[in-house]
């Protein structure tokens, strides 16, 4: 849900930066997907029995938080919308190899 709803936020800044209900929709959902991933993740740690300080949580963390600050970039700075993409990709991946990262160290 997050990375659908920036994409339709990032698509809105490059097609028509003045288009309220795109912008409304997407900052609905993606907002709704940050809650889930925080609610979801915190639980699953827990649930695992993880400790929280450990650095592959910390990095997720991490991300999450520069994901939920980047609505603001996306929002306000229309110009800057092929790096912000990037980005978003670049935090994706990055979120993804974090779960390998911690799966093969454990082994």
């Amino acid at each position: 849900m997050v990375f659908l709803g920036y994409g339709a936020l990032l698509a809105r800044s490059m097609a028509a930066p003045e288009n309220v209900s795109v912008r409304k929709l997407g900052s609905i959902t993606s907002g709704i997907g940050l809650l889930l991933i925080l609610v979801a993740g915190f639980g699953l740690v827990a649930k695992l029995g993880y400790n929280y300080t450990e650095t592959w949580i910390l990095v997720k963390f991490a991300i999450w938080l520069l994901l939920g600050g980047l609505i603001v970039l996306i929002n306000r700075k229309s110009q800057l919308a092929m790096l912000l993409w990037c980005l978003l990709i670049a935090l994706g991946a990055i979120a993804a190899i974090m779960v390998y990262v911690v799966r093969f160290s454990a082994a």
